[in-house]
């Protein structure tokens, strides 16, 4: 459901005394002119100038700042981190919704910043749907290598465990949110295994776009908390969750062909024995480690058994890099389509 917001503030007023920072205006180094910008004129008549004034507290970042002859409010907020008490795991009710933002207006207007937030305009929008796995976050890293937007083909990968499809306006991403919650120093005790799978509005059109003639505060409430989840779900089923089981085995072709692509070009004639000899190396190590093989060379008994285990553990080495450089690894026993299947399920699951 939703997470960050950042909302466009309309109609906003500046109390005498505001708890606002101003940061001063660029200096031109060579001349000594400083260039400023009339931010607000206070309740007192007090003329603000400067490069940006920022007010920033747990809940929300508050920027005031010029933009084309013009000056905008914008405010940027989680809305589930404000109803949960710093973090964003659980998805909040309807009801939870006008809270929170009730909560932001209020805060505002304690700190000397006065709006209607229902007026605000959406900026950003983000949604977020939490699926529970039957595997760890790793298992599932092949599959969203294959995978991708259909307008977000610039892919990037955090690690083992983090996916990233973005353009200029939208932003998939997907992340073990687990990991992400101990890296922030949150607790997870009591937590199942969780893919967090985020779609991002990043502008002010494509928020629009989305949510189908949706500008404001206002008219995303009355768009319809259903209709929002609603909404969500179908960009990842037109976007990741379009195949069939049987479609995933031709994603899988292709990978396959790339990687005999690669062989081809390296090892000519040879190729196929060499593709062979790098996939058996690939099945040894996914039930175990180079380690483990070792050992078990070890415990056998092999003439020089010193300098045959050396060259073995080498040679295991170096043709696992050459393989693991195409694919990404995968700890579990489920084939891709499996492990696609679950996800499509709970994705599609209300």
């Amino acid at each position: 459901m939703l997470d960050t917001m950042k909302l466009n503030l309309q109609n906003w007023k500046v109390n005498n005394g505001a708890s606002l920072q101003i940061t001063g205006g660029n200096t031109n180094y060579k001349t000594g002119e400083v260039y400023e910008t009339c931010l607000f004129t206070d309740s007192a008549g007090h003329e603000a100038f400067g490069a940006k004034a920022i007010f920033n507290t747990d809940k929300f970042q508050l920027t005031i700042k010029p933009y084309k002859d013009n000056v905008f409010a914008l405010i940027q907020f989680s809305v589930p981190k404000i109803i949960g008490e710093g973090s964003n795991y659980y998805p909040i009710k309807e009801s939870q919704l006008s809270e929170a933002l009730g909560s932001v207006e209020n805060e505002l207007h304690e700190n000397g910043i006065d709006t209607n937030i229902q007026e605000a305009k959406l900026s950003r929008v983000d949604t977020f749907k939490n699926i529970l796995t039957d595997e760890e976050t790793v298992s599932y890293s092949r599959l969203f290598g294959l995978l991708q937007a259909n307008r977000a083909k610039d892919k990037k990968t955090y690690g083992a465990t983090g996916w990233l499809m973005q353009n200029k306006s939208t932003e998939y991403c997907i992340y073990d949110k687990l990991e992400e919650l101990k890296n922030t120093g949150h607790s997870i005790d009591g937590l199942e295994k969780t893919l967090r799978f985020e779609h991002r509005c990043m502008k002010p059109q494509k928020v629009k776009g989305f949510f189908q003639n949706v500008t404001t505060v206002e008219e995303l409430k009355t768009y319809g908390w259903s209709a929002i989840q609603e909404r969500t779900v179908k960009a990842w089923k037109d976007n990741f969750f379009k195949y069939d089981f049987e479609e995933i085995d031709v994603l899988v072709e292709s990978q396959i062909r790339t990687e005999l692509e690669y062989f081809q070009a390296k090892y000519g004639r040879r190729f196929f024995s060499m593709y062979l000899k790098a996939v058996g190396a690939y099945s040894i190590t996914s039930s175990g480690s180079v380690e483990a093989v070792k050992r078990a060379l070890e415990n056998m008994d092999i003439e020089d058994k010193r300098k045959k285990i050396y060259r073995a553990e080498r040679e295991l080495t170096q043709t696992l890099v050459e393989i693991q450089s195409l694919r990404n690894d995968s700890t579990s026993p489920q084939t891709l389509g499996e492990l696609y299947s679950e996800l499509k399920y709970k994705m599609e699951k209300v």
